[in-house]
């Protein structure tokens, strides 16, 4: 599962122009003669083939003029001098709406899955950006001149932004810094916070506990078990799914959620079928079925620290547990996952994450549960029973932003390319010498063994 996995990602990542029916080929063989290494092979090709058909997909669009109806994909963000941009589905093509003035106003209060007409002009995408919207399938930018006020979408986007409105509308006695933590150690919503905590959390290394992960998935499921507990084996898969995928709109399915949620479903079914599998196994199984779904996921920053922190964690934390206690082994397994990304996208790994994550991370996990269980009340009955119903919060996300800016100020620097490098290599030394060691061992000596 290792080799496919890594096989899909090689392919995703090289997306060559390969014909699409020799991957379906190889794969549909493998699967009938039962050949792995053939199943990894056709895995590879048809990744590849399905990446160049997505980039091919986003062929550059010259000035035009747009007129249509869209759908909002992300929720509309603030720009700095006014106004606001949200990516849309225009058509069946993807974009990036960039709105100022009236226009901006218009679309300000707006959330995903809500639509409007607009009148614009599209234009090419330039600038720094252009990469990372590349691989999120935005084919160009449309400049807003007109826009209707938004509409309600579908039921489900629609019971969705109902529950995030209701949420946000209970936190309104949280001062306007922790209400925007508020709502990203939640919701994942980031739009609202200062630079300077956005600077804080990076510096400390808690800017993912502002993204939904896997952990958050766990609390949900975690707040929805008294109800699934009492349902029947087919019925419980039925509810816990409905519920990975209703916090997925929630949470407008980041990479880091996508990938959350599928290594949940696949743990779910394998359960429920009578064949659970490995920690290893279904983030395997998640990313082969993701990257053959979406081959771009391979390129986003979100996909791949998700995916290095739950890799890390389900490698080295048991190991680490050894020499470590078991919340500092599951910290820096997870810094070791994370480590290959941070490096050459960001330069460095703060060292202040252990001691911040350390602190920080025990109250998180509260500040979920309890934001779901009391926001939803909180937000219906208004004040000042909101106020009572967060106190709570109001304490555990003020000790988290109080980690991350003392954090941030220690003195204690990063870890770069060249430590990882060296560190890297003085594990590997380790290991090498006490894998000869042991050979070396006389059987009757082998750590574990039991004699006579």
């Amino acid at each position: 599962m290792v080799t496919l996995a890594i096989c899909t990602a090689l392919g995703a990542w090289w997306s060559a122009g390969l014909p699409l029916a020799i991957g379906l080929a190889a794969v549909l063989v493998a699967l009938v003669f039962r050949r792995p290494p053939l199943l990894c092979l056709g895995a590879l090709f048809l990744a590849s083939a399905l990446g160049a058909r997505s980039w091919a997909g986003l062929v550059p669009q010259s000035v035009a003029p747009v007129a249509g109806e869209v759908t909002l994909l992300t929720d509309p963000e603030p720009l700095l001098g006014g106004g606001v941009r949200a990516e849309a589905r225009l058509g069946r093509e993807r974009v990036q709406l960039v709105a100022r003035s009236s226009s901006g106003s218009v679309l300000r209060n707006g959330l995903a899955g809500e639509r409007s007409y607009i009148r614009g002009t599209g234009q090419p995408l330039e600038g720094r950006t252009a990469p990372h919207l590349r691989r999120r399938h935005v084919s160009r930018s449309v400049m807003v001149a007109e826009a209707q006020a938004p509409v309600p979408g579908s039921s489900a986007t629609r019971v969705a932004n109902e529950l995030r409105r209701t949420l946000v509308r209970g936190a309104q006695s949280l001062d306007v810094d922790r209400r925007a933590l508020f709502t990203g150690l939640v919701l994942g919503d980031d739009r609202a916070q200062t630079n300077a905590d956005v600077d804080a959390f990076r510096r400390s290394g808690l800017s993912h506990l502002l993204a939904v992960s896997g952990s958050n998935i766990a609390f949900v499921l975690a707040v929805a078990a008294p109800v699934l507990t009492r349902l029947g084996l087919r019925p419980r898969l039925v509810g816990g799914v409905a519920v990975v995928v209703g916090f997925g709109l929630l949470t407008r399915w980041e990479p880091s959620v996508t990938r959350a949620s599928a290594m949940a479903i696949v743990a779910m079914v394998g359960a429920t079928v009578g064949r659970p599998s490995s920690s290893v196994r279904g983030l395997c199984l998640a990313v082969t079925a993701l990257l053959l779904i979406d081959p771009l996921l391979v390129g986003s920053v979100g996909f791949l620290l998700s995916t290095g922190a739950c890799a890390g964690i389900a490698l080295f934390s048991e190991r680490l547990q050894r020499w470590l206690p078991s919340p500092l082994a599951v910290t820096v397994a997870a810094q070791v996952g994370v480590t290959p990304v941070l490096l050459p996208v960001f330069g460095g790994v703060p060292i202040a994450s252990l001691p911040a994550n350390l602190l920080a991370g025990p109250a998180a996990g509260p500040v979920m549960i309890w934001g779901l269980v009391a926001g939803v009340p909180a937000g219906l009955v208004g004040e000042p029973w909101a106020t009572v119903l967060h106190l709570p919060t109001r304490m555990l996300v003020g000790w988290i932003a109080g980690v991350a800016r003392w954090s941030a100020a220690l003195p204690l620097g990063e870890v770069r390319a060249r430590h990882a490098l060296a560190l890297a290599a003085l594990a590997g030394t380790g290991w090498l010498f006490r894998v000869r060691r042991q050979r070396r061992m006389p059987a009757a000596q082998m750590p574990g063994r039991v004699t006579g």
